[in-house]
Order: C-alpha cells, then structure tokens, then sequence
C-alpha cells in the first residue's frame, strides 16, 4: 500500500501519540507495583509494630511488683511456688529428692535437697524467674523476631514464637545457665550454633499470660541436643 507523504506526517504524530499513551502506560503500571510493594512494605512494619506493643504488654504482665504463683517444670519434674519479680521460692520432687530453692530480699540463695544444704551455683535455671527472662527479652525487643502463633490442644490459647538473635544467645545463656558454666568463653563459631528460642502464651479471652517456655538447641557434629524449661502461669 501506497502512502502519500502528507499522510505519513499525519500518521507521525499518531504514532507518537500511541507511543506515549504506552510509555505513560508502562509508567503507571511500575508506579502501581511500586506502590503495592510499598503498601506491603508498610503493611509489614505496621504489622511488626502491633506484635511489639502486643509482646511488650504481655512482658509486662511478667514483671509487674506483685506476687504470683508458678510452676517450673524441667524434663520430668515440676516446681511449685512463687515469685515476684527476682525474688522467688520452690519446692518440689527431682529423682526422688525433696527440692527447695529460694531468694530473698537481700540476693541470697539457699538451696536443700533432702533438707541439705547445697551450692546453687550449680544448678542451671535455678536463680532467674519470669520477670528476669521478660526484663531480658523487653532489652532486646527490637532484635528480637516474632511470629504469632496459636494453640491447638483446645485450651484458647495464643501466643508468640521469639527467636532471640545470634548476637545476643551467648549473654542470654550466661545468665540463663549460670556462673558455673563458662558460656563466655566460647568461641564465635560454636555460639552461632546454638539457638534460644520462647514461646510466650496468653488466654484468648482473658489477655493473661499462662506460660512462658524457653527452648534451647544445640547442633553439632553429633546431631542437635534439646533442653527445654517452662513456666506455667
């Protein structure tokens, strides 16, 4: 087909005009992913921002100056008693031995299994309640990642997974095991294998915390060890 030139300079700006009607259409296409990534992005800030202020009121529900009732338990034992923030006391059965552990006032420690005094110095877990894991974990809150969770035996729970961050596992498990385990001294490589995981529970209905457990996870060339402590609220 034939075009005459006056009509292929009519037909230039047309084409210029479809040219830019898809150049602007492009353009606002980018502009809508931009702004939808934009809006996800926002999305996930608010949404970390909400489990904060969620988490931090549930921490402070552990750490509030009254006293509280709790159990300890510990692979195939459990502790009754109470605290109030780092002062605490506990009693119960392990191996067949009458445990009783306490803290007063003043920081002092007594330890008695069967009624004898013992050094507390070497029984991990032994010295830190509820409020100090939830005074840690409120220090390092905006390293922490969380991940809502929710209960499946039926009891209404939900909660929250935390994973504490590798930078701070090694002062977590200084004060979390104790003087008489030189955690301090490890080095970088075996540190960054090990993992301190919580899972902090609370009553759908009633907003109160019922459980605090703590999760440790230790790999190395034999395989993963697990421990685990949990307090029930």
């Amino acid at each position: 087909m034939y075009i005459r030139p006056k009509l292929l300079w009519w037909g230039l700006p047309a084409f210029l005009v479809l040219f830019l009607v898809g150049i602007t259409m492009g353009m606002a296409g980018n502009r809508n992913a931009v702004e939808e990534s934009s809006l996800v992005s926002h999305q996930t800030v608010d949404r970390r921002i909400e489990e904060q202020i969620a988490l931090t009121a549930l921490l402070d529900q552990l750490t509030e100056q009254k006293e509280r009732s709790f159990i300890v338990y510990m692979k195939e034992s459990a502790l009754n008693g109470s605290y109030e923030q780092d002062r605490f006391r506990l009693e119960g059965e392990i191996g067949g031995h009458k445990l009783e552990i306490k803290r007063d006032d003043q920081q002092q420690v007594t330890v008695q299994i069967d009624g004898q005094a013992q050094d507390h110095a070497a029984l991990p877990y032994a010295l830190y309640t509820p409020h100090e894991h939830a005074e840690l974990l409120k220090g390092v809150m905006q390293s922490l990642e969380t991940t809502p969770v929710q209960d499946t035996s039926g009891q209404g729970w939900r909660g929250f997974h935390i994973s504490v961050p590798s930078q701070e596992v090694t002062s977590l498990l200084d004060m979390w095991l104790g003087p008489s385990f030189p955690i301090k001294e490890l080095s970088p490589e075996l540190a960054k294998q090990i993992a301190v995981d919580y899972e902090l529970w609370y009553d759908e209905k009633t907003g109160l915390v019922r459980q605090l457990e703590i999760q440790l996870l230790l790999k190395t060339s034999a395989g993963e060890k697990r421990d685990q402590l949990r307090f029930r609220l």
